[in-house]
């Protein structure tokens, strides 16, 4: 696994999951705990919370991806419809694979049959 983004809050680390979640990169937020648990965290290097990507070939892009949302340009958006949270109702974009408002997970695509 490769550190791709350090985070400024947990909201920040989960969205650039997401993001590269939409692309089809695995990823997964770490440092979390210690964030939460030390006071000031985010001034104490090494503190704050982690994206860190599985796959070693999928490295250049998340960090490309990553390089994007930094600078505020455009992203390669993801297909697809928008999507309703089972969770609480809300209707989201389809590059999200988490709900913003309460945090539930996308449901899987139903296979066609």
């Amino acid at each position: 696994m490769q550190k791709v983004f350090v985070a400024q809050h947990h909201a920040e680390a989960h969205l650039v999951t997401g993001l590269l979640r939409s692309h089809g990169i695995d990823a997964e937020v770490r440092g979390e705990a210690l964030f939460t648990t030390v006071e000031a965290a985010s001034m104490i290097p090494g503190a704050a919370p982690e994206v860190w990507v599985s796959n070693p070939d999928q490295v250049p892009q998340a960090l490309d991806l990553v390089r994007r949302f930094s600078r505020g340009e455009s992203l390669p958006q993801s297909s697809g419809p928008s999507w309703r949270c089972p969770a609480c109702g809300e209707t989201l974009e389809p590059q999200f694979t988490e709900c913003w408002k309460c945090g539930a997970a996308k449901p899987s695509p139903i296979p066609a049959v």
